[in-house]
């Protein structure tokens, strides 16, 4: 009997019929029975794979399938065809860890040509394999995976929907809608900024885009919130500071190891004064909801809005979000209607400066460096090094509506 991909509701024999030996597939020509045999669940796998690197046994049963044992035989069936490729690494504390999966050679070329391009070299491939798993930052990795799971699980057993359909791999319902990876998220918004991840959860009629910072605990707590800063200005030297923030597409949620330390980071957090809502929780919270539970706090010097909120409560304790899951502070700022000169909100520097070192405030320009003219409407404004005319700002991008 040759090997057996199991579909969702029954099971079917890659061999043509009983005792009839399976032909083996003529050179340059692909078996065509891997395509009779895949279902749209497999290759919803493949895509998730691709995309986050690795994923775990338990990850893969949360996100696509309806129990641990349907995910342990259908992902062995689709690791002996070569579409994935599994691997249980070591436990130095006894037992053993759970089965790693990542995209086989078999997998990529079907992804390769879904794209229209070539498939990787065997060789090539192998070591992408390796570096993955080699990697310093595999159980960060991992981590980031595990928090995805961990909602769309949620999402399953609370009713609210299946977050990867068997049907055709679409969301269905409420609950999580849509998770980007690390290195999709970064490319989209062109590496201005770099999160461990990007989702989208809907409930109530109401959508919610967050970027993810996993925070495990290995670096200072400074440098963590300074991770804030990226989302805010891209540094720029002709931008107001909020550039970056206009574009956004969501709050910023940092998942950190313990509740001490998720007080300290919110310190420093507040501190910065940031534009971008941000809210942290802990994992050790117990909270038998995970990530959707009631862990979240938004930082704020408010009072009436630092308390524990669960995930779909968040909208309302940022003053709300677009239809798109933009929190309305940030579309706030990418659409005031009271803009001055170069596009910049007048009225954010009203701050008794003159007419004249506005523009350099703008600018970033240091008022030593002015060259003070004539109080003339036409003036001119230089500095030394100074170019007269700022250069136009970075396009925002419009984040489609989760499908």
């Amino acid at each position: 009997m040759g090997l057996r991909l199991l579909g969702h509701t029954q099971s079917h024999s890659v061999s043509s019929g009983a005792g009839r030996r399976r032909r083996r597939a003529a050179a340059g020509v692909p078996d065509g029975a891997l395509w009779a045999r895949l279902t749209p669940r497999d290759r919803t796998v493949l895509d998730l794979v691709a995309q986050h690197q690795v994923l775990t046994t338990e990850q893969l049963r949360a996100l696509v399938f309806p129990s641990i044992s349907r995910a342990q035989h259908r992902l062995l069936e689709l690791a002996e065809a070569g579409v994935v490729w599994r691997t249980q690494p070591y436990r130095a504390e006894g037992g053993s860890k759970p089965f790693h999966y990542l995209l086989g050679f078999r997998g990529a070329e079907l992804l390769a040509a879904q794209r229209g391009a070539a498939a990787p070299r065997p060789s090539v491939h192998a070591d992408r394999l390796r570096r993955i798993l080699e990697s310093p930052r595999l159980a960060h990795l991992l981590g980031v995976n595990q928090f995805f799971a961990d909602l769309a699980d949620y999402s399953r057993r609370a009713g609210l929907g299946t977050p990867f359909s068997l049907r055709d791999g679409r969301p269905e319902g409420e609950g999580l809608h849509t998770w980007r990876s690390e290195q999709w998220i970064t490319e989209f918004y062109q590496h201005t900024i770099t999160p461990d991840g990007y989702g989208c959860w809907y409930q109530d009629g109401v959508w919610l885009g967050f970027f993810l910072e996993h925070d495990t605990g290995t670096e200072p707590l400074r440098r963590v919130a300074d991770k804030l800063d990226r989302y805010t200005s891209s540094g720029q030297r002709y931008g107001d500071g909020l550039d970056v923030a206009r574009r956004l597409a969501g709050m910023v949620l940092i998942w950190t190891t313990s509740r001490r330390r998720e007080q300290g980071l919110r310190k420093a957090l507040l501190a910065k004064q940031s534009p971008v809502p941000v809210a942290t929780a802990s994992r050790d919270h117990g909270d038998p909801d995970g990530p959707a539970g009631e862990v979240w706090s938004v930082v704020t010097a408010d009072a009436q809005h630092d308390r524990w909120v669960r995930l779909g409560e968040l909208p309302e304790m940022i003053g709300g979000t677009t239809e798109t899951g933009t929190p309305r502070v940030l579309r706030n700022l990418a659409t005031r209607s009271d803009r001055g000169r170069h596009g910049r909100d007048e009225s954010a520097f009203g701050d008794g400066l003159t007419g004249e070192e506005r523009p350099a405030h703008w600018h970033r320009i240091d008022v030593a460096d002015l060259v003070l003219t004539a109080p003339d409407d036409d003036a001119t404004i230089t500095a030394r090094g100074a170019s007269h005319a700022a250069p136009a700002g970075l396009a925002r991008h419009r984040w489609p509506r989760p499908a």
